[in-house]
């Protein structure tokens, strides 16, 4: 049964406040990399990236419960990793293929390996940001690590 909402029924909702969804707490978390990795540009300076989803399977023991249940548990929660692909950032792109079991010493493309991890396990950590207007609050990968 697919529990996902049709776009076309949240249109025809005419709701008497916005209700922002709550960002997963901060700490530790395993995940898995959903789908295929995007390609795009930043919009403000054209920068290109990789842009990959971290599906969320399981929370670390620094993860706050309580939070973690009053967000609405794991179930569905994904968080971006995005990576720029200048040669001063590269060193990141690499670095997050080798936490997801990529061997770097196996000749590859970069672009290669972007494809190899879909599917794989990683280590996320996330933190909290505030916007900045001060109006709400972001949770956004600080770092990932390998598996454990």
């Amino acid at each position: 049964m697919n529990t996902q909402p049709h776009f076309a029924t949240i249109l025809d909702e005419a709701p008497s406040e916005v209700v922002r969804p709550k960002p997963a707490p901060a700490g530790t978390y395993a995940c898995v990399v959903r789908g295929q990795p995007r390609y795009d540009k930043s919009s403000k300076k054209q920068t290109p990236f990789v842009e990959f989803t971290l599906a969320l399977i399981d929370a670390g023991e620094d993860v706050d419960a309580e939070e973690l249940e009053a967000c609405g548990g794991i179930d569905g929660k994904t968080i971006r990793a995005t990576y720029y692909l200048t040669e001063d950032a590269a060193y990141r792109l690499d670095e997050f293929h080798s936490h997801c079991g990529i061997d770097l010493g196996i000749e590859a493309s970069r672009r290669q390996r972007c494809e190899e991890v879909v599917n794989a396990q990683v280590t996320a950590v996330i933190r909290h940001r505030a916007s900045d207007d001060g109006t709400a609050v972001y949770a956004e990968l600080a770092r990932t690590a390998p598996a454990e």
